[in-house]
């Protein structure tokens, strides 16, 4: 008994004078053990290894692949994939665009500009101003035409229904002239502001960047233009003659359901498939002569051309509302086509402005075909 009394009196004194430790033991729970004192933290290591990684991500997809093609072009076919992002069974999801009618005068199409796409009937007598201004202005203006031959399929929104050969340097009213159903003037810049101005009902202080026009005179019903978009332009499409119809995506709808975008520098696909992309918030419709139709930046679309005459300006306005709207509505596409169309202009000897036809071999353009 005293031997159990002397050691608990021994304890007792031991915990008084030294009471750091009893404290010690008092604090930690059962099992663990105390830090040595020259023990390093690894959560301030890891976060930093972690935010090196992702600078390093960000520095080669939106830095190094911008400018260096050949990269790029082994990038993309690594990771381009054509396979379905869909289940077979599931349903399509097609909705008409809307659609505004009593709209006849550039100032007045401003309040509509927005996130969708917006048609305006009935818009303006675009083929008598096409016929009375516009071609006695510009008849003899030469641009670069391409011959085509067309595929057993009228196409779909990955693969157009005609494919593109040689190029041909042809005036407006030859083209006009011939009719002929195997050329096809796409991506033209044979037209300025002025016409713009009067095609659209502008004023003069009114201001425009550059146009896409198409002109036509397919044998059957084709996609004439595969899935695409502008990075950076509000577009104004204005149907002269003839008529086509589109399929419309929002990127963010694309990237949402996997089907990747890209800006090469022009908007691209890099996945999905034809039944896919139908299954996924589509926007449908069919232009007829007159009407005017809006979209927005990085809208992406497939443009089906009836066969006859067809005569369409898309007409692009760049400015700092458009940039702006580019942004937000994607930074990434919208710095990446920047840096790459930097790059595609150092080879642009042809002093148009934007994608168009053309006998010149650019890096980028080649990397994505």
């Amino acid at each position: 008994h005293r031997f159990f009394v002397n050691q608990l009196n021994t304890s007792l004194s031991y915990s008084l004078l030294n009471p750091k430790m009893a404290k010690t033991e008092e604090e930690l729970p059962h099992g663990v053990e105390k830090l040595h004192p020259d023990a390093v933290e690894t959560a301030p290591i890891i976060v930093k290894k972690a935010a090196l990684a992702f600078f390093v991500y960000i520095f080669f997809m939106d830095v190094v692949l911008c400018f260096w093609p050949g990269l790029y072009h082994m990038y993309l076919r690594y990771y381009v994939s054509f396979d379905p992002v869909m289940p077979s069974d599931a349903p399509n999801d097609i909705t008409p665009v809307a659609e505004v009618y009593g709209v006849h005068d550039y100032a007045s199409t401003r309040e509509y500009y927005g996130n969708e796409v917006i048609i305006f009937r009935n818009y303006t007598d675009c083929k008598s101003t096409f016929d009375n201004v516009i071609f006695p202005r510009r008849k003899d203006q030469l641009d670069t035409y391409t011959h085509i031959e067309y595929l057993d399929k009228p196409g779909n929104a990955y693969r157009p229904g005609v494919t593109k050969g040689d190029f041909v340097d042809r005036t407006l009213a030859e083209v006009l002239k011939r009719k002929d159903p195997n050329e096809f003037a796409s991506f033209l810049r044979i037209f300025s502001d002025v016409d713009f101005k009067d095609l659209l009902k502008a004023k003069p202080d009114d201001n425009f960047a550059f146009d896409s026009s198409f002109i036509s005179f397919f044998k059957r019903p084709v996609v004439s233009t595969g899935i695409h978009a502008a990075p950076v332009a509000q577009t104004l499409s204005l149907q002269c003659y003839g008529t086509k119809s589109w399929l419309f995506w929002k990127s963010s709808d694309l990237t949402k359901h996997k089907i990747y975008p890209v800006s090469s520098p022009q908007g691209q696909v890099l996945s999905g498939d034809p039944e896919s992309i139908l299954k996924i918030p589509t926007k449908a419709a069919i232009v007829y002569p007159g009407d005017l139709m809006y979209f927005p930046p990085l809208y992406y679309h497939a443009v089906a051309t009836n066969p006859g005459k067809n005569v369409m300006f898309a007409i692009r306005k760049i400015d700092r509302e458009s940039v702006v709207r580019g942004i937000i509505i994607s930074p990434r596409l919208s710095f990446n086509w920047l840096f790459r169309y930097m790059h595609t202009q150092l080879y642009n000897k042809s002093g148009k402005a934007g994608f168009h036809e053309n006998k010149e071999r650019y890096p980028f353009k080649e990397a994505i075909w």
